[in-house]
């Protein structure tokens, strides 16, 4: 029996586009759904074979190549990434960092070092919703549950006029998957024809409205890894590497597959 080809992916709204035309192939796919903070080493163990990765984690490990073509990125705010503050901005001292994403945490230290010019304590946390709980002046939350908390006194999101890239496609560079690229974009056009319907299905798993959830899956998300994109993609390195987050020397390498 043929291997089946094993895919890491966030169980988040915002990656379902990239895997609605995976669905209907569980016999060659087998669909790994892990928060994007594990994702990176299971790649790296081969216990999956194709992930999508944390943008920061890419810079980090060096050891990968980018699937083409394809992101999780957002212009401007985005619904799914929130760092909550019970305090004006100018006085956080603490943030609480929602371990599950290494992109977003980085992203948070560069914001309020860069932006606000404040260099808080970092603590990590559970990333559950019940922030009220959460001892520090500020909190990031990302994914369906940043969606679900009250819009009361938080700030989001803003980097630069460029895109910014949460996640990637990935494989390790030294792995050969016949017509991976193919696969994934495809599997991106079938999801992005579709978006109504999974709007829907979203809607039923989450609670939230069908338009709201429409609305993030084409206003708040995009998908593609255009120019612009890999523009932000690669200011976000720099700004990393400024504060010591990733370490110099990284290129952006392309699988050909």
């Amino acid at each position: 029996m043929k291997k089946r080809l094993r895919i890491g992916v966030v169980p988040y709204m915002n990656a379902k586009p990239l895997i609605y035309g995976l669905n209907q192939m569980s016999d060659a796919i087998e669909l790994v759904f892990e928060v994007p903070s594990l994702l990176p080493d299971m790649l790296n163990n081969g216990h999956i074979d194709v992930s999508l990765i944390p943008s920061i984690e890419y810079f980090r490990n060096g050891g990968y190549a980018v699937i083409p073509g394809i992101s999780i990125s957002s212009l401007g705010t985005v619904e799914s990434v929130k760092i909550f503050s019970k305090t004006p901005i100018r006085d956080i001292r603490t943030v609480a960092l929602d371990k599950s994403s290494l992109t977003s945490c980085a992203l948070t230290r560069i914001i309020l070092h860069e932006k606000h010019h404040l260099s808080p304590q970092y603590t990590p946390w559970n990333g559950t919703y019940d922030i009220a709980r959460v001892d520090a002046d500020a909190a990031l939350l990302i994914g369906d549950n940043a969606m679900r908390v009250k819009e009361n006194g938080y700030f989001t999101f803003d980097h630069t006029g460029l895109p910014f890239v949460y996640a990637i496609w990935a494989v390790k560079n030294d792995s050969h998957v016949p017509g991976i690229n193919n696969l994934l974009r495809e599997a991106k056009e079938a999801g992005i024809q579709s978006v109504t319907t999974l709007a829907i299905t979203e809607s039923q798993r989450t609670q939230f409205t069908q338009e709201q959830c429409l609305r993030y899956l084409t206003h708040s998300i995009r998908y593609d890894l255009g120019d612009e994109e890999i523009k932000g993609f690669w200011s976000f390195y720099q700004q990393a590497v400024s504060l010591g987050l990733a370490p110099e020397g990284r290129k952006i390498v392309f699988n050909n597959t």
